[in-house]
């Protein structure tokens, strides 16, 4: 049972009472204070990078137009590049930083998003017990964007430094998403990225992050992202029992029904006709579990390193190489 007693993230989360009913439900924006703790001031984010485990830490360039998927490439981080090096490319280029599963590498992060998870737990009872799955420390260069995507897992973003702009698009919703992307990313068999229309935005909520807020949306919703200037945030998602009706329809779909043809696939998470949709593929994943195909998107072969002195941050290499986390990825 959950401890009635305070927590410090009674001080870091003021919300109403709608707002945590809504919370997972409804797009919205809250407000924290999290940005005001000592670890994201500067000198302890460069302290960071020149410490962060260099199969973890991810770095992505991009172009301008968020209808040119094809710019996203990514960054090697040589071995002698230091904390201090990797801030300053940031600020001059244009670069995205994931720091990926930081609650596994510092214990202070850990302990942060698990109180914070504590936290809505108690007030959330809506979303079944929330068990934190996966954070990243994103840290990112002025302008720089992240592609029209959509996360398997139920996650939210939580806003440090700097202005941030976010389109959120309707969740399960198959205009937006087409059915074969939605099942592949599930699977893990193609990259979170999907197909973007300009006219897409016509369905968008639009919201502008500021330090101290936090956007929430519901799960699998599909998004786009601008920096205004250099930002930092923290991204966290979560799992929970009742998740798992999800996951299991969306395997099913893909492994049981797409090879029959059958298109659309129903996306129902209750009732009979699901129940035994999703009863069939754990019994038959049990017997014989389902192969995933490679994604082909997850190589990380690069040409592009980090280059503190480089006009954008970033310079040419003579050749391809595996990027510095592209071990990650092979293990």
């Amino acid at each position: 049972m959950i401890s009635q007693t305070r927590s410090p993230q009674d001080a870091r989360i003021k919300w109403s009472a709608d707002d945590y009913s809504n919370f997972g439900r409804v797009t919205q924006v809250l407000s924290h204070s999290y940005d005001q703790l000592p670890l994201f001031e500067t000198a302890s984010l460069v302290a960071l990078l020149d410490d962060y485990p260099r199969s973890h830490l991810q770095a992505f360039t991009m172009g301008t137009d968020p209808t040119r998927r094809d710019d996203w490439h990514s960054v090697d981080i040589g071995p002698n590049t230091t904390g201090r090096d990797i801030w300053k490319a940031v600020a001059r280029g244009r670069l995205w930083l994931n720091l990926i599963s930081i609650e596994t590498h510092y214990s202070e992060y850990a302990e942060l998003v698990a109180s914070l998870y504590r936290h809505l737990d108690q007030h959330c009872p809506h979303l079944g017990g929330p068990i934190p799955n996966f954070s990243t420390l994103l840290i990112s260069s002025p302008g720089a964007q992240v592609y029209y995507h959509l996360d398997a897992p139920a996650n939210m973003l939580w806003h440090l430094r700097g202005q941030k702009r976010i389109w959120i698009y309707p969740a399960m919703d198959l205009r937006f998403v087409p059915q074969q992307y939605l099942e592949d990313i599930y699977t893990y068999e193609h990259d979170e990225f999907l197909p973007y229309r300009p006219e897409f935005d016509r369905y968008a909520e639009q919201l502008l992050l500021t330090p101290g807020k936090a956007a929430a949306w519901p799960r699998n919703a599909p998004h786009r992202i601008e920096n205004v200037d250099m930002n930092v945030s923290l991204t966290t998602s979560y799992r929970s029992p009742q998740q798992l009706r999800r996951d299991r329809v969306q395997f099913a779909n893909r492994y049981l029904l797409r090879p029959l043809g059958i298109a659309p696939r129903p996306m129902d998470e209750t009732g009979l006709v699901s129940e035994i949709k999703q009863f069939s593929y754990r019994a038959i994943n049990k017997i014989r579990p389902f192969k995933r195909r490679s994604n082909p998107h997850s190589k990380y072969i690069t040409y592009l390193r980090l280059d503190p002195e480089a006009p954008n941050g970033i310079r040419k290499l003579d050749q391809a190489i595996p990027a510095s986390f592209r071990v990650l990825e092979e293990n």
